[in-house]
């Protein structure tokens, strides 16, 4: 063999140690790809289960901010379509204008307000049929009614639902139908609320992204199982948060009276002073009293002898024998006390004769 050919064959197997070297460089390094990818899945898997806390904590401001502002265009939108009462606008009362920190956040506050009113009037028909007229016309609801009469009062109690643009034209409309309406109103503050719920609804959809990703790179049941039970109790939180604010946009769109509305009826109340009662009032009610305890008496001894029937019929069953065998045995004994009695008189009449005899002689 000459050296040409000597070359050539080294070059060939030096060739195919390189072909091999670079096919087993590209086999482990998808392994080790494979590997790596595996790992960072149930690292993120891990950090996906303790994201709550820090998903609460470090939520973005500027989504929060962005998901208030449909409420705050809804607020002015409600504002500038107020109702009117007697040609006057209804002042806004829910959303009240940002000012100082408020307004560098970039929200409004969110209100919720709740009157409890007490309406005396003078005809109750009357006022009720106003009552309900002005809901119609106000746009509101009423969301329960209880009516009740008695010696004193005839009256009913309302629970009315009214948009919030037409809260402060309601209690007006109110005071109209009784100047000496009574009311107190009261109004909560759950923008502090409103703002961690959307927070928290924020964090807890990109974790719900994030796990609907894993799902689908997972290549392993047991990683789908695992994932999926996430997903699941992440959807059921979302679906929590979401459930409370509606809740809460429904009661600051809605505000809420509670009416008590009354009229004061020609009788006196039973429990009146007594000093106030005429001569006559007074005689019929003494009149009335002795009649309610004679009656009282009457059912208590009706009461008394109803249960005690019972046991004095068992007693007679057991003291009639006993007296009838007295009775006859009373009977036997005086009839024998008669016989000894009479065997007596009869032995003692023959001797005082023998002796009168003797005593002639």
């Amino acid at each position: 063999m000459n050296i040409k050919t000597r070359v050539s064959l080294t070059l060939l197997i030096v060739m195919c140690m390189l072909v091999l070297a670079v096919l087993a460089g590209c086999s482990s390094s998808s392994k080790s790809q494979q590997d790596a990818s595996m790992a960072a899945s149930k690292g993120e898997m891990n950090s996906v289960q303790k994201s709550d806390a820090t998903s609460d904590k470090f939520a973005d401001a500027k989504q929060v901010n962005q998901s208030n502002a449909a409420p705050a265009a809804e607020a002015k939108e409600a504002t500038a379509k107020a109702p009117a009462v007697d040609g006057k606008t209804a002042a806004p009362n829910v959303v009240m204008p940002p000012s100082g920190n408020d307004q560098e956040a970039g929200f409004n506050r969110k209100l919720i307000y709740r009157a409890n009113l007490v309406m005396p009037v003078e005809d109750y028909s009357k006022a009720q049929t106003q009552l309900r007229d002005l809901v119609a016309l106000s746009g509101a609801y009423i969301l329960q009614f209880s009516e009740s009469a008695n010696t004193g009062e005839r009256g009913g109690t309302y629970t009315i639902k009214v948009a919030a643009n037409g809260f402060v034209s309601m209690l007006d409309g109110l005071e109209k139908i009784s100047p000496a309406l009574q009311r107190n109103v009261q109004g909560q503050d759950v923008t502090e609320e409103y703002v961690d719920l959307s927070s928290r609804l924020t964090a807890k959809q990109l974790v719900e992204t994030r796990l609907l990703s894993f799902m689908e790179k997972a290549s392993k049941t047991d990683d789908l199982l695992a994932f999926s039970n996430e997903l699941a109790k992440v959807q059921e939180v979302i679906e929590q948060i979401k459930g409370r604010m509606r809740y809460l946009d429904q009661n600051v769109s809605y505000s809420t009276i509670e009416l008590r509305m009354y009229q004061q009826t020609g009788k006196k109340p039973l429990l009146s002073d007594p000093n106030e009662l005429t001569l006559s009032e007074r005689v019929e009610k003494a009149w009335g009293s002795s009649l309610n305890v004679l009656v009282a008496v009457m059912q208590g001894v009706l009461v008394f002898l109803a249960a005690a029937v019972p046991v004095m019929v068992i007693l007679l069953l057991i003291a009639l024998p006993i007296w009838v065998y007295r009775r006859k045995r009373n009977a036997q004994l005086k009839a024998l006390r008669l016989q000894l009695k009479e065997q007596q008189v009869s032995e003692n009449t023959p001797h005082d004769t023998e002796q009168g005899t003797k005593g002639t002689e």
